[in-house]
């Protein structure tokens, strides 16, 4: 009976083990491969995340890249213009080709032209030799306009505007430094016109 008793009690011991080993191993192994498995998906969400972010910034850049077109030739004629007219009141300098210097009228023209890209420089004879010549009813914003008499080209201008009644130009003058004139309405600059040029046309 004793025996038996023993024998009982040992069988329940096991059974209860047992009962705890395969109840909890499951249990703690999901535990474990759930902590697992959400880190990895935390992680390669993140890592996913970042990689996606640095795509599309790379993306949105070259896409702003192949977007921003060059400005064709009526553009740099504008900027051509609307840049020579911020210099309206520059000193005028034999020679000076820079704004802290002041202009002479090629050292004003060359210095406008370089900055919108198109590097030109030397007097207004040696300018007069670029591009092509255009008859004065077809000269545009942004062309050249020389000024002088059968000897020698003494002056160059920028054409501002040109109309049928009109003519204005920004140049810089030894009487008043850079400065917008109406050259149509002018005894002075109307005898002395000789031609004007393209330089800008492709």
């Amino acid at each position: 009976m004793i025996l038996l008793s023993r024998f009982f009690s040992s069988f329940v011991l096991l059974l209860t083990l047992a009962m705890m080993i395969t109840s909890c191993s499951p249990s703690t192994n999901t535990k474990r491969s759930g902590k697992y498995s959400t880190a990895n998906k935390r992680e390669k969400a993140s890592h996913s995340s970042k990689e996606d972010r640095k795509y599309t910034y790379h993306k949105t850049t070259t896409s702003e890249n192949k977007t921003s077109k060059p400005l064709n030739s009526d553009a740099i004629r504008e900027e051509i213009v609307h840049s020579a007219i911020r210099y309206k009141g520059t000193n005028y300098r034999s020679g000076g080709k820079s704004p802290a210097t002041g202009f002479d009228c090629s050292g004003f023209t060359g210095y406008i032209f370089s900055q919108h890209g198109i590097p030109i420089s030397g007097s207004s004879d040696r300018l007069a030799k670029m591009g092509k010549q255009k008859s004065k009813e077809s000269l545009m914003p942004g062309d050249l306009v020389f000024f002088g008499n059968k000897d020698r080209i003494s002056h160059v201008a920028i054409v501002a505007s040109n109309t049928s009644e009109e003519m204005e130009v920004v140049h810089s003058t030894t009487s008043a430094g850079v400065k917008i004139d109406n050259i149509t309405n002018s005894e002075y600059w109307q005898s002395r016109f000789l031609f004007g040029v393209d330089i800008i046309s492709k």
